[in-house]
Order: C-alpha cells, then sequence, then structure tokens
C-alpha cells in the first residue's frame, strides 16, 4: 500500500492482522518504522461501504484477468526486445 501526502510518500506494509479488545490491528511496517493500524467497527463499516461501490467492485472482479493475462502480454512485449 502507498500513502501519499504533502509530507511524502509513504510505503507500508502490512504483515499480520489480530484482534484487540474492540479493535482489528493490522501491523506492518511504514518505512523503517513498525506501525498498527487500530481499524473500530465504525472504520470497518466505512471501508466495506467504500469496497461496495460499484467501480471498486468491477476493478475487483477485473483483477484476476489482469494478472493472468497481463503478465502475458508484457512477458511477450519484453521477449520482443
Amino acid at each position: 500500500m502507498k500513502v501519499t501526502s504533502p509530507a511524502g510518500d509513504f510505503e507500508i506494509k502490512v504483515k499480520t492482522s489480530s484482534v484487540e479488545g474492540d479493535f482489528v490491528v493490522l501491523k506492518g511496517q511504514m518505512g523503517v518504522w513498525d506501525s498498527k493500524i487500530y481499524l473500530s467497527p465504525g472504520d470497518l463499516w466505512l471501508f466495506t461501504s467504500i469496497f461496495l461501490r460499484l467501480p471498486v467492485l468491477i476493478f475487483l472482479l477485473k483483477l484476476p484477468f489482469k494478472y493472468l493475462f497481463g503478465h502475458e502480454a508484457k512477458r511477450s512485449e519484453d521477449d520482443e526486445d
């Protein structure tokens, strides 16, 4: 994942998830810093509503095909060079 802000661009790598009390906790690394992202039930509903939008659902449905056939097309182009 990537976070872009006026402070700069930061790569976030989520490594594990767990539940702590009323929160889902995503543990990972942002640059050189270990991080924890705490998602409350309200945050989870927000993300669910964001991912259930039509453009996102269409993207998710296309993703397996992009992965399967997109890599093949790229390999063919690389072989021609």
